[in-house]
């Protein structure tokens, strides 16, 4: 796919859906508080989310569609750095926390790329070069998390809640 068939408004959108995959991910931070390796408080909104990956995704869905159709992708961060009060710095330092290994499958240093390569692609957008976009946008679709791709975490978590996946997804 020539990902600037969709550029410019298809960018945000696909950055909206990566902000919302990182986003959903930090509520498993839920595992690091319990064992008393971080503070509860500052992550109330994470720990507050449905513990079910999809009641939590059918969660974000709002923020999401709002983000998606903003005309920057700074307005878009910006929108879950307000509804959550975290930035996306603090969303890689929560990944980058040395005690996921002892959290199983949840969360972890995985995700401190999928969080580089939304940012990443948050600033190729703002920056507004064409070639650093399609790297950016492309990197994303191809990163990996704990245990499996970004892309098909995406549309298994859409098909399970009925929304339909941006085609840069499938």
């Amino acid at each position: 796919m020539v990902i600037m068939d969709v550029y410019p408004t298809d960018m945000v959108k696909v950055l909206a859906d990566g902000l919302t995959l990182v986003y959903h991910e930090a509520r498993n931070v839920r595992h690091l508080v319990k064992a008393e390796h971080m503070p509860a408080i500052g992550w109330e909104h994470f720990s507050s989310l449905p513990k079910n990956r999809v009641e939590a995704w059918r969660a974000f869905q709002d923020v999401r569609k709002t983000a998606a159709v903003e005309q920057t992708a700074d307005k878009a961060v910006k929108l879950f750095e307000k509804k959550f009060a975290k930035s996306l710095a603090n969303l890689e330092d929560l990944y980058a926390n040395p005690h996921w290994k002892h959290a199983g499958a949840f969360g972890g240093h995985a995700w401190c790329s999928v969080t580089t390569a939304v940012t990443s692609l948050r600033d190729a957008i703002e920056r507004g070069e064409v070639g650093e976009i399609e790297s950016a946008t492309q990197s994303l679709l191809k990163t990996r998390h704990n245990n499996g791709a970004v892309r098909d975490k995406i549309a298994e978590l859409d098909r399970e809640i009925g929304v339909q996946t941006g085609r840069w997804w499938r």
